[in-house]
């Protein structure tokens, strides 16, 4: 682990993704990668798999410097079926796990899903000095066409709680690096109620400390 988990500093006042405001802060709770931001050290052709975000949460993934990214998604009104599409290539896998793509580990080419499928994934090609985001229930992955320097960070605004009370959570033994959000103490929150979490010195001062992710294929 190190201190050091983001690049932005306090001079940048707007897309800070180490300070940006969003409904998750009012937990008052530090859950690495998710309300802290991660950097990511990207290997050549180093790939994410297919998958959602826990909780079903936005994300935003700003890319520093190096080579560009490239990105895939399904828009959500195709996540049905593409579930149904990949749980009938990996049929164990499902039975197993109903929310295996979770385990982030599948992965699947785009011209397939279309050719065999008939869904569509959009592309983008993510280039130094910009901003992914991606929208709840969305499933998105990728690649690195080169070595490079990203950070990502999860968040919420108030859409995000429709999808929050339906999303569901891998709970097999798969699931080591998986997290949740209960959406119901956000709810409570914003109604000035009192929650079950208060944050003590003790865990403000472990908070600090976040990891610095190496993407390898």
């Amino acid at each position: 682990t190190t201190e050091i988990c983001t690049l932005f500093d306090d001079r940048t006042e707007t897309w800070n993704l180490s300070n940006l405001p969003n409904l998750l802060n009012v937990l008052g709770q530090k859950i690495p990668g998710v309300n802290t931001a991660y950097l990511y050290l990207g290997m050549w052709k180093a790939t994410f798999a297919w998958h959602l975000e826990d909780v079903d949460l936005y994300s935003i993934n700003y890319l520093h410097f190096g080579a560009p990214k490239q990105w895939y998604s399904i828009s959500q009104g195709d996540a049905r079926r593409f579930e149904k599409a990949m749980s009938s290539i990996w049929p164990i896998e499902a039975r197993k796990c109903d929310q295996f793509l979770r385990h982030k580990t599948y992965l699947i080419s785009p011209s397939t899903l279309q050719s065999q499928y008939n869904i569509k994934a959009n592309k983008i090609v993510h280039h130094p000095g910009e901003f992914i985001i991606t929208f709840p229930y969305g499933y998105h992955s990728g690649y690195n066409l080169g070595y490079n320097c990203a950070e990502a960070v999860n968040f919420a605004v108030e859409s995000w709680l429709e999808h929050a009370r339906v999303a569901k959570r891998c709970d097999c033994s798969d699931a080591d690096d998986s997290v949740w959000v209960d959406y119901r103490e956000i709810e409570r929150k914003l109604r000035g109620e009192d929650t079950d979490f208060e944050e003590t010195d003790e865990e403000e001062d472990d908070d600090e400390e976040d990891d610095i992710e190496v993407e390898t294929s």
